[in-house]
């Protein structure tokens, strides 16, 4: 090997690694401004949420799980006062197609007061 393809490969060899094993642990379904459309579960279980669009006739809507507590009462709350929530769940990204639109279980719940 001659001196600049040494110096080449010295360069790109931690690049290359840095990408090989990047983590996908950014990767999140992210979705704002949605009503809750339904609650599923039991006392002390996981929950399954439903949550649509703020359209008039929504044509999907997207399936969050969460077994806290929290989010539980703040969804259900949420879905009793007719307020918006935005979410983030654990999965690599929203559906894109299909009427039920997996969203994983979820990461982070804000309850916002828009209609």
């Amino acid at each position: 090997m001659n001196t600049k393809m040494k110096k080449l490969v010295t360069i790109l060899t931690p690049l290359v690694l840095t990408f090989a094993f990047a983590s996908p642990a950014h990767a999140v379904c992210d979705r704002e401004r949605l009503h809750v459309v339904r609650s599923e579960g039991g006392p002390g279980g996981v929950h399954i949420f439903d949550l649509a669009p703020p359209d008039v006739l929504p044509t999907f809507y997207y399936r969050f799980t969460t077994a806290n507590n929290k989010m539980i009462f703040d969804l259900n709350s949420a879905w009793v006062g007719h307020f918006t929530v935005r979410v983030q769940g654990d999965a690599a990204s929203c559906g894109a197609s299909g009427i039920v639109r997996a969203g994983g279980d979820i990461t982070y719940l804000f309850r916002d007061s828009f209609f």
